[in-house]
């Protein structure tokens, strides 16, 4: 498959983020967003987003001599993009200056992504969600051949179904609303 078709292949795993009967495991986007962005925003956002995402693929590709990043790696980039994504969105949805930068290192090491505690419980609490949908997108990809040391054939179109369930996630994220925090809180 070329890197095309790898990406026109992996739009579907980006539904699978969205409630609905046939989602049960992996649903948790309600279409509702709260903090609309238009399409162009949208688009802009995602443009720069891709930009840096090459980049990241770039930058593991020379690292990884020729090795395939395992199930581990990929999980960590993948949710590692889906935080930072997040981040940078929310700030920029609140007016806050969005000074969110992308590491390939950090996505390694321990990071606590830059917002109020209650929004991060938002994030810990999609985390096994996003987990099954990037264990399935790496099933997808093996189970086609995609999945190869050609990291920039395959990686970026990967990572980018992380970028787009950020943009709708950190869309629905109601900034007054830290019942999360509350009931954990209280439990």
């Amino acid at each position: 498959m070329n890197k095309q078709e790898i990406a026109q292949g992996l739009s579907q795993f980006v539904m699978m983020a969205f409630i609905g009967p046939q989602n049960i495991e992996t649903g948790f986007l309600t279409r509702h967003r709260i903090k609309k962005m238009t399409k162009e925003q949208i688009m802009g956002f995602s443009m720069e987003t891709e930009k840096i995402i090459n980049k990241l693929s770039h930058q593991l590709e020379q690292v990884a001599d020729g090795n395939i990043p395992d199930d581990y790696e990929c999980g960590t980039l993948f949710q590692y993009v889906f935080d930072k994504v997040t981040e940078a969105l929310y700030k920029l949805l609140m007016g806050e200056e969005v000074d969110t930068q992308f590491n390939l290192k950090e996505a390694f090491d321990y990071h606590e992504p830059d917002l109020p505690e209650y929004i991060q419980l938002k994030l810990t609490n999609v985390v096994g969600k996003i987990a099954i949908i990037h264990s399935r997108i790496l099933h997808y990809l093996d189970e086609n051949n995609s999945r190869t040391s050609d990291l920039e054939q395959w990686l970026p179109a990967y990572l980018m179904v992380a970028v787009i369930i950020a943009i709708q996630f950190a869309q629905e994220i109601d900034p007054d609303d830290d019942s999360e925090m509350q009931a954990y809180l209280n439990s």
